[in-house]
């Protein structure tokens, strides 16, 4: 089967690095991938490239670029592909539209995120032109709610358009890469000091919502005064959060460390006793399930999505969105109290959210759809309730 993956650009964020996963851990000879992106960032091109996926740069100027429109035409119509699946939603209405007119017999889109975090440009022609997908997929039950008021998990010969396919991690692969890694470059680097070590990832968008955790820390600091919080990660409001800190005066308690390598970020996993989250919208969050692997304990927001991954009082605990207060709390509280939170966490990751049966689900709506016969090596597991 011939698989195109389409998406907005190629950053190192949540849906392009789950594509490059599903991708790592298809365990199917018969596969060939292929994966377009529109515009903008190229960062993980190489990354595709290693795992022998050719990479297609439409090299879009602006949204909605005529010339972009006519090559992206122009490529369906020359090349055969069994399978267009479009990831987020400027890059699924093109595809749906000129995919279909190129000749893709099947165009399946998947949502990232709850529909009110769109665009209403592009959240409007998604939803005008969804009805030309053979299938939709949600990454996580909360999205499906979103859309259309139920949801259920991905299963064979489905006649629903919509199911769920949860997110994944390579779960014990990421463990061993953080259990390994050597913190002493960041230790001198960053001046770590003995006291709590708060880590959060996530791109600096207003929806992760990164202020509310600053704020957060200027509580904790006041209990925990050498406690100490990195939020690694980059975007649009880097400066807006150097400011938030120094208007603090927490320079010498959080750090807005930037983009970093994989290397070091198996590091700050490695070195840090919690995970924090303050996002107010998200759809299943790749970041906390990598916490959730490193057997890091998690405090997080609660919202659609989240819910599904934190269980309160077991792997962590959840404070309401913009309650910066509330968040303080239960950072100090996960720090300070003697649960196992952490190996709770990294055993429901590996229950319920582990790639490989990720990427087999989808291997296996691939092949309901073309009517190939599933392999026993491509069929998911039982996602166990832990």
């Amino acid at each position: 089967m011939k698989i195109c993956f389409l998406v907005n650009e190629l950053a190192p964020a949540g849906a392009q690095t789950l594509l490059l996963d599903i991708v790592r851990n298809t365990d199917a000879d018969d596969i060939e991938y292929t994966v377009c992106f529109i515009e903008g960032d190229d960062s993980l091109a190489s990354d595709f490239e290693n795992e022998d996926v050719r990479v297609v740069d439409f090299g879009a100027k602006f949204k909605f670029d005529p010339r972009t429109i006519g090559r992206i035409l122009r490529f369906f119509r020359h090349k055969e592909f069994d399978i267009l699946h479009a990831h987020l939603p400027y890059s699924q209405t093109l595809g749906r539209v000129f995919g279909r007119i190129g000749g893709v017999k099947h165009v399946i889109s998947t949502q990232h995120n709850v529909p009110t975090n769109y665009h209403p440009i592009t959240g409007t022609f998604e939803r005008i032109t969804r009805r030309l997908d053979s299938r939709t997929i949600a990454v996580s039950e909360g999205i499906e709610r979103a859309f259309t008021g139920s949801a259920r998990q991905y299963e064979p010969n489905q006649r629903d358009q919509w199911c769920t396919i949860y997110n994944g991690v390579n779960v014990s692969e990421f463990n061993e890469r953080v259990m390994a890694a050597d913190t002493t470059i960041l230790e001198s680097q960053y001046a770590i000091r003995d006291g709590p070590i708060f880590l959060s990832v996530g791109r600096y968008v207003p929806a992760k919502a990164q202020h509310d955790l600053i704020a957060a820390m200027n509580r904790v600091v006041r209990e925990q005064s050498d406690a100490q919080l990195f939020i690694v990660g980059w975007g649009e409001l880097a400066d807006e959060l150097h400011q938030t800190v120094a208007n603090f005066a927490l320079e010498n308690n959080v750090t807005i460390t930037g983009r970093v390598s994989n290397d070091d970020l198996y590091r700050f996993y490695s070195c840090s006793d919690a995970f924090v989250s303050s996002s107010v919208r998200e759809g299943l969050p790749i970041a906390h399930l990598e916490a959730m692997a490193a057997e890091l304990p998690v405090v997080a927001t609660e919202i659609p999505g989240v819910e599904e991954i934190i269980e309160h009082g077991r792997t962590g605990f959840l404070a309401p969105a913009r309650s910066p207060s509330e968040l303080a709390d239960r950072m100090i509280e996960v720090v300070t109290a003697d649960e196992p939170f952490g190996m709770n966490g990294y055993e429901r990751a590996a229950a319920m959210f582990d790639i490989e049966d990720t990427a087999a689900a989808h291997v296996e709506l691939y092949r309901e759809l073309c009517g190939n016969t599933p392999k026993l090596n491509n069929m998911p597991r039982d996602r166990k309730h832990i």
